[in-house]
């Protein structure tokens, strides 16, 4: 998280605002989570390339935070090589690529009660076609801007919702620690560091959102919708949604603790509060 300027602090307002965007999406990857449930219970998982084992799911999440280190380099290589425009496009196309695929799907799971076949997936396509244009209105249009939240949030809700029902449940508990430890390292001396120090706030737009005078990075928001979405798909609503009030307290501590620093991680503490609730449930298990 970055608030503006560093003396201006953390307004109340700029919580409460922040807070609202961030439940907003918590609730929608639930929705996600539950209107998926039958299709992705069955299809089993899609994330183990190391196994489902302990050291397997060590591993899972260790591939997955590599890749994002990866990427990041990359990407500070290119806007160092001033070439941001590709950077940009990168980004965006990853990004259209994910919601187009995730949407498509979800639609077609929320319209198959409603629709038939053919109706559904024009219905589904037709969605799936309306949020990617709409992020690359947010993504290349300065004049709609304004609708970025509203791209960036579905993506984090939806990418939040499947990483929780189709990663196995050790790794998906696992993935979010390694990237609460790689944030810490990442924000304050690796490669996001420079990442956010070079690159423009508009070529950043597609990996982070901006809320008041708050910026939140997209990771940030996947997260902290993904874990109330492990409790749902693993336990029940009632249990997920105590589990989105620990992650949301994570976050207004954060968003304290930035009046007094400039840039802070804004996973570790709502991660660590969401999980320690998670692991109370499993242990009644």
């Amino acid at each position: 998280m970055d608030p503006p300027e560093p003396k201006a602090g953390v307004t109340a307002r700029s919580t409460a605002i922040t807070l609202v965007f961030v439940a907003v999406i918590q609730l929608a990857a639930l929705y996600f989570t539950q209107v998926n449930l039958p299709v992705t219970s069955q299809v089993g998982y899609s994330y183990a390339p190391a196994g489902t084992s302990s050291t397997g799911s060590a591993w899972n999440a260790i591939i997955l935070v590599l890749v994002v280190f990866a990427t990041t380099m990359v990407a500070v290589w290119l806007v160092k090589k001033r070439r941001v425009k590709v950077f940009k496009f990168i980004v965006f196309a990853g990004a259209a690529f994910a919601l187009f695929l995730l949407t498509l799907l979800t639609a077609a799971d929320v319209t198959s009660a409603y629709l038939n076949s053919d109706a559904g997936l024009y219905f589904s396509l037709g969605a799936a076609v309306g949020v990617v244009v709409l992020l690359a209105l947010a993504t290349y249009s300065s004049r709609a801007a304004s609708v970025a939240p509203i791209a960036t949030g579905l993506l984090s809700a939806e990418v939040g919702s499947y990483f929780a029902s189709t990663i196995p449940y050790l790794t998906a508990i696992l993935v979010p620690i390694a990237f609460a430890v790689y944030d810490i390292y990442a924000v304050f001396k690796g490669p996001l560091r420079q990442l956010i120090t070079l690159a423009s706030s508009d070529s950043l737009g597609t990996v982070s959102t901006k809320v008041g005078d708050l910026t939140l990075g997209v990771g940030d928001t996947v997260f902290y919708s993904m874990i109330p979405s492990i409790v749902l798909f693993q336990f029940n609503l009632g249990y997920a949604l105590v589990t989105m009030l620990a992650v949301d307290a994570g976050v207004i501590l954060t968003l304290y603790l930035l009046n007094r620093v400039r840039l802070l991680p804004g996973l570790p503490i709502p991660v660590a509060l969401g999980l320690l609730t998670l692991l109370f449930y499993t242990l009644r298990r």
